[in-house]
């Protein structure tokens, strides 16, 4: 390789690592309260009903190249206590597209009708692949470049755990079963755990709040941390929250005859990017059959 072209492409590829590092610290927003499932396999089928949605996250659209986030997911009971769901998820960030399959199966075991423990487990099939489109021809022609789309697609596991009691409600989930696979093929860090606490109040039937607070876990980078609330008034949704790196999360969300869900969420920029990246923009879509 020559130089030139190897300190392009190493500048590139550490631009696409930085991007999805940044997506591991800003995760969709769906995952705390509309979406449980997206973090934690022991939620799939938690409403006791089937369930679809749709998410879309478009983050720092000031920097070309910036993440761009999509997933499909649905869950749905196969009886009072087993549960099943799939998740289908696509991450660009710069040059690189990851895509992966989830398939995950959930169990309840119930102590009386306001307190359980919810058991689940997920596999998955992921594959990264380089856009050439993106790429120079220059770089095309490089060896090490063109074969990046040579490597192999590698399976992994998570696994989770939800604990209610009343309106006490405690997760924790462990998202990389199959580490050894991340030394060998991963190109940047990634999730290692997900845990929430969460208290839900009812002032009336109409109006209540349910405040939250996660902790986050990245392999190679510290902690993070998440406050959240959920305000609901009748149909409509209210969304506040505030992460551990200095930005802040508003949306609004409206549930039509308590099937339909449509939420647009907000994020503003880190306080280490703030003026250079712009925010981070999420539409979730929910259905309730």
């Amino acid at each position: 390789m020559k130089p030139i072209l190897k300190y392009i492409f190493s500048a590139g590829a550490a631009l696409c690592v930085s991007f999805q590092l940044m997506a591991q610290l800003n995760p969709m927003k769906s995952q705390y309260f509309q979406n449980t499932y997206l973090s934690n396999a022991a939620m799939a089928g938690y409403t006791g009903k089937p369930e679809m949605f749709v998410n879309y996250s478009n983050q720092w659209n000031k920097i070309e190249g910036a993440p761009v986030l999509m997933a499909l997911s649905a869950s749905a009971p196969i009886n009072n206590k087993a549960s099943i769901g799939f998740n289908l998820m696509n991450d660009k960030a710069g040059l690189i597209r990851k895509t992966q399959a989830v398939g995950s199966f959930a169990y309840k075991i119930p102590f009386s009708e306001e307190h359980s423990i919810r058991l689940g487990i997920s596999f998955s099939w992921s594959q990264d692949r380089l856009d050439y489109v993106l790429a120079s021809r220059t770089g095309l022609n490089d060896i090490e470049l063109a074969r990046y789309n040579d490597r192999e697609n590698y399976l992994d596991g998570n696994f989770g755990i939800t604990y209610k009691f009343k309106r006490i409600e405690g997760q924790f989930s462990y998202l990389s079963l199959n580490e050894r696979r991340y030394g060998q093929i991963a190109t940047t860090d990634y999730s290692t755990f997900y845990s929430a606490l969460s208290y839900q109040v009812d002032f009336d039937e109409s109006f209540g709040v349910k405040p939250l607070l996660a902790y986050r876990g990245v392999k190679n980078y510290e902690n993070q941390w998440d406050a959240a609330a959920e305000w609901r008034a009748d149909m409509l949704r209210f969304y506040t929250m505030y992460h551990s790196n200095k930005s802040f999360t508003g949306g609004m969300g409206y549930t039509h005859d308590l099937n339909l869900n449509v939420t647009l969420m907000y994020n503003s920029e880190p306080n280490t990017l703030r003026g250079f990246s712009g925010g981070v923009f999420d539409v979730i879509v929910g259905y309730r059959f």
